[in-house]
């Protein structure tokens, strides 16, 4: 019996039948009536209608077609809702909600076609998703289904579990264990590489405590593999070894009993030639996904770094196999970045890559050096070629080790940009380009007579491809030069490069544009001999209409003329300035196609012109803003994505797709890219035009600025949005016609937004960086910018932010569990990225501090409770973060700070003497400011210390690079003690002689200030120690006056004081 009425089932099968039609017009109405008529008038009769089709409907394609349609209407995110969590299926009523389960159920039941089936168990899952619907037939019917005797229906309940593992709770990991037991023991192979799937999927929801529960399965699991390792049996083994990857990602340690036979059956399956690309480079992705997660791990195994080495170097040979023995598709085709013909190649490339990040060259570099030079002299190119390739992949993370043996690797790598083989000089081109990066500055400046020269050569060769790769090597050459190191090769070089703009082949002419831009900003001023000759070529291009072929031709001529004028200077530039500009223009004027590269190289060539001439570019500004706001203020343009065919759709440059509360999302990133780079440029303006930018900034804030803080499309946008802040600011407090009256009305807006977003981001980084912005702009804005409600909204982001940061730090600092990594000293990007984040915002509490004084106390008493902690806690960061703040205390609120005195004299007495010189530093800068500030109640206690700071001053290796800081600011601590309380001090006379013989300072200008102008007050006030110690300190002077310790008027009053 059906469950809608009659006439509604023959309607919506009309429908169905219409929307797979044929004739467009047909469907094209069918589409217009599902989404007008029957999802928004008849919504419950139509997915009622839906599930019962899959039940009743005697054709497989109309069973099938009712459980997609079903599926992607569900998952629609409704019209009248902006949560994209929001699904249309959430709209049903109770009844209809409890009929398509029911349906579907029934559905999967009786399903006996496998692909129907698994549509079925889509549109079930989709059920499932995101809901407190509770569903108790759903799994009582799963865990039965999982012992059928159908195949099919096994595989379903394993694919469903993987498509919503969160129904499975704590009180069901028995019963899900049991289940999944039997499945790897499957006699269907479906069966057991969907219970790989699925228990992948469970283990990534579970809490670690019950890994214990689950990691038991991990053998039987691993045993799926080996039979399947077969040609026969390729796609299988790649579909096996696919949820492993992700599996090894979070949870590496589970695999440490097996680990061996892990990388034993990985190897053998990377160096079976025969069987598919997709399924050796599975197994490369689980090795190296290892790696990444687990380094300790795959140090400790004895076969993985040379069994993984030998393997990648094969895998790298496998080079211009479908090539004939001239390369002659290789050297016809001008996609350059076109790799899809060497996939294994590349796979093992990037692989190595990763290695040598996480292992590092102790470990890596031994099994590599046993292979590379024979590998190097080789007869055959494609060992050649991997040898090269290897030494570009591994050199950075392999750096430290590399470093000193730089010049033999040199000695290997030069002479192949003269191989007989035009592959073989490709790959040397690559390796001298990356180690041009990895090991800048040391390559540039003790190799540049070498690899000049042989880059130089390498541009004659015959074949377009080399030439165009050798000149994107010497950028990366020159982009970390100095000028002076450029200067000698200047003339040969840029004679060889004017040639090859000549070249028939497009590609050539781009890269050398953008190599003779990169050369002109490397030697700078230096460039100005070749300005003359340069501009006209440029010119030309410039002003001639060269068609839509050469639009990026056209737009590397722009970039590469406004850095030459960047690199030359303005007295050079002024007189072709106008011409340039008006070129600049018109071109801008002739762009009509959006996708024209053009445009984003002219809005970042007008910010280098503009950098130029400063002031003098304010004339041409009205020219240059309309296209600069519009790409700021352009808005996200994604499309939400029904499926995976879909998805191909979006697999194209300038596109991503990602997943956004359980539904993909297609997005346009090239625009969003062009949008990032427009804020940044809108932020040089004002940073470079000051007042003249003033009366855009307004519209900049509040259209563009402000709501880019929240555009979570892009963290670009976000960052190049709170950088810009402080510059937009700073624009108008520097204009005479704005006047405070208009900076204290701007700075509400943005204060305001600013601290609703500290109080709600949980990005780390993006909140470093609005801390950042944030003290930058009270910096720029000035003293008492805050009102009491913004201290107590800056302090209640403090305490949450502060309190998130702990939780990560105890989190760490309790790993120490059968499952975690600890790789000894070394820091991962967590730990650096929390302490960029206290680093900032200390930086922040200082600017409070300084702009706020006193009236920052009653609010700053609200942090106490968390620096108490922080104090007390073991690692030095969480201690450094609140001396630092004590410091910032006493320094601005001076005697008013003593009230606190409880909370902060102990932690600071305890560091002066800690074996960690960033806190001995951090207390002796407090006891300094504290002698300077504090007042007649810090008297007596700061004199006390001297004797610790004495010591300080005393440990072994105190001028090290480690300990110099601390020192430093111990010698001063002494002299503003000395100076502001020498009435507290006992035995002045030695203290001042022995103080004399802790100087030089010359690392810590801020310390070196101090003692210096207390030297000076010595010397006037004729004290015996001067006599005693002439000598010791002129020449104590001397040092700080080379290393520019000390400066300007402090300077000046120093050297007049000792007569230099």
């Amino acid at each position: 019996m059906s469950t809608i009425p009659p006439e509604a089932t023959s309607a919506l099968l009309n429908l169905l039948s219409n929307l797979g039609s044929a004739d467009n017009n047909v469907r094209s109405a069918a589409e217009t009536s599902l989404n007008d008529e029957w999802i928004a008038q008849r919504f419950e009769l139509l997915m009622v209608g839906l599930s019962e089709q899959t039940v009743v409907a005697t054709d497989q394609t109309l069973r099938s077609f009712a459980a997609v349609l079903f599926r992607r209407i569900a998952s629609k995110q409704p019209e009248n809702s902006e949560a994209l969590s929001s699904r249309m299926i959430d709209q049903l009523s109770p009844e209809s909600r409890e009929t398509v389960k029911a349906l579907l159920l029934r559905a999967l039941s009786n399903e006996q076609v496998n692909d129907v089936r698994h549509k079925i168990c889509d549109t079930i899952s989709e059920l499932t998703v995101g809901t407190n619907d509770r569903w108790p037939e759903l799994l009582e019917f799963l865990f039965n289904a999982g012992k059928s005797p159908v195949a099919g229906l096994r595989e379903s309940v394993l694919r469903i579990f993987a498509s919503s593992p969160n129904m499975i709770s704590k009180p069901h990991l028995p019963a899900i264990a049991e289940l999944l037991q039997a499945a790897f023991q499957d006699p269907d192979k479906n069966v057991r590489i969907s219970a790989i799937v699925a228990y992948t999927a469970l283990f990534g929801t579970l809490p670690k405590s019950s890994w214990s529960t689950m990691q038991p399965l991990l053998p039987n699991l691993l045993n799926v593999l080996p039979p399947l390792n077969t040609l026969e049996e390729s796609e299988e083994l790649t579909n096996a070894l696919t949820p492993l990857i992700e599996l090894a990602s979070f949870a590496p340690k589970i695999f440490r009993p097996m680990f061996s036979t892990i990388v034993e059956f990985s190897i053998s399956v990377m160096k079976n030639k025969e069987m598919d690309s997709s399924t050796r480079e599975s197994a490369l992705e689980l090795m190296t996904t290892f790696a990444d997660e687990t380094p300790g791990m795959c140090k400790k195994e004895p076969a993985y770094t040379s069994s993984m080495v030998v393997q990648l170097l094969a895998m790298m040979t496998e080079v211009g196999e479908d090539d004939d023995k001239d390369c002659t598709s290789w050297r016809e085709d001008d996609d350059l970045d076109s790799d899809d013909a060497d996939s294994v190649h590349v796979a093992a490339r990037q692989s190595l890559d990763r290695l040598a990040i996480k292992l590092g060259g102790n470990y890596l570099l031994p099994p590599l050096f046993q292979w590379l030079p024979q590998m190097i002299s080789s007869g055959t190119w494609q060992e050649r070629h991997a040898a090269l390739m290897a030494i570009s992949s591994f050199a950075e993370g392999c750096r430290d080790v590399m470093i000193g043996e730089l010049s033999k690797v040199l000695d290997m790598v030069l002479p192949l940009l003269q191989d007989a083989h035009p592959r073989v000089q490709w790959a040397a081109c690559n390796a001298v380009g990356q180690m041009s990066t990895d090991f800048a500055p040391d390559i540039q400046r003790d190799f540049c007579s070498r690899v000049l020269p042989a880059l130089i050569q390498a541009l004659e060769t015959a074949e377009p491809r080399v030439q165009a790769h050798a000149a994107a090597a010497l950028v990366n050459f020159c982009e970390e030069s100095e000028k002076e190191w450029l200067e000698p090769y200047l003339d040969s070089l840029l004679s060889h490069l004017i040639v090859l703009l000549q070249s028939p082949k497009k590609y050539v002419q781009e890269q050398v544009l953008t190599t003779i831009a990169i050369v002109a900003d490397a030697a700078e001023t230096k460039f100005a001999k070749y300005y003359d000759t340069m501009m006209p070529i440029l010119f030309q291009v410039l002003q001639t209409d060269m068609g839509k072929d050469h639009r990026t031709l056209k737009a590397k001529c722009v970039e590469c003329s406004s850095l030459i004028a960047l690199a030359v200077g303005k007295e050079k530039f002024v007189p072709l300035s106008a011409q340039l500009i008006h070129t600049y223009a018109a071109i801008q004027q002739s762009i009509v196609d959006d996708d024209d590269p053009t445009a984003s190289y002219l809005i970042q060539a007008w910010g280098r012109i503009c950098r130029v001439l400063g002031a003098d570019f304010l004339p041409y500004l009205s020219g240059v803003m309309p296209p600069l706001l519009e790409a700021g203020k352009a808005k996200a343009d994604f499309q939400f994505i029904d499926d995976a065919q879909d998805a191909e759709a979006f697999d194209q440059e300038g596109w991503d797709v990602v997943p956004v509360q359980g539904k993909r999302l297609g997005i346009r990133t090239s625009v969003l890219d062009e949008k990032c780079t427009a804020i940044e440029l809108l932020s040089i303006y004002a940073a470079e035009l000051g007042a003249g930018f003033e009366p855009y900034v307004i519209e900049i804030l509040t259209d563009i600025v402000m709501p880019s803080l929240s555009f979570y499309f892009h963290d670009g946008v976000r960052f190049a949005a709170a950088q810009a802040i402080p510059h937009l600011l700073s624009s108008i407090k520097s204009s005479p016609t704005a006047g405070p009256a208009k900076l204290a009305e701007v700075w509400r807006i943005v204060v305001n937004r600013l601290l609703e977003t500290l109080s709600s981001e949980p990005f780390v980084e993006l909140l470093t960086c609005l801390y950042t912005s944030f003290y930058q702009s009270i910096e720029t804005v000035g003293i008492t910018c805050l009102t009491q409600e913004d201290m107590q909204k800056f302090v209640t982001s403090l305490n949450s932010n502060l309190g998130d940061f702990l939780v990560r730090v105890k989190q760490r600092s309790g790993q120490d569990d059968e499952f975690d990594e600890f790789e000894g000293d070394e820091k991962d990007e967590d730990v650096l990225t929390d302490e960029d984040l206290v680093s900032e915002i200390n930086k922040a509490i200082h600017a409070v501090f300084h702009a706020q004084r006193s009236s920052f106390l009653p609010t700053f008493e609200k942090l106490i409770p968390l620096l108490s902690e922080f104090s007390s806690r073991l690692e030095v960061e969480c201690r450094e973060f609140a001396l630092c703040v004590y410091d910032d205390l006493i320094e601005f609120c001076g005697s008013d700070s003593w009230r606190y005195k409880d909370i902060f004299m102990q932690p600071l007495a305890r560091a002066l003497a800690d074996p960690d010189s960033t806190l001995r530093q951090a207390s002796a800068y407090g006891v300094g400011v504290a002698a300077q500030f504090g007042g007649e109640p810090f008297a007596s206690s700061v004199a006390s210390v001297i004797p610790t700071l004495f010591q300080v001053i005393s440990v072994p290796d105190a001028r090290s690079e480690e300990n110099v800081h601390a020192t430093e600011n111990a010698s001063a601590a002494i002299a503003k003690i000395l100076r502001f309380n020498q009435s507290q001090v006992a035995n002045v006379d030695q203290v001042i002689d022995a103080w004399i013989t802790t100087l030089p300072i010359v690392n810590d200008e801020e310390a070196a200030s101090y003692a210096y102008s207390f030297v000076v007050d010595l010397i006037e006030a004729q004290h015996p120690a001067v006599s005693t110690h002439a000598a010791f300190i002129v020449e104590s002077v001397k040092k700080a006056l080379e290393q520019n310790a000390i400066m300007g008027a402090t300077a000046e009053r120093v050297k007049r004081a000792v007569n230099l």
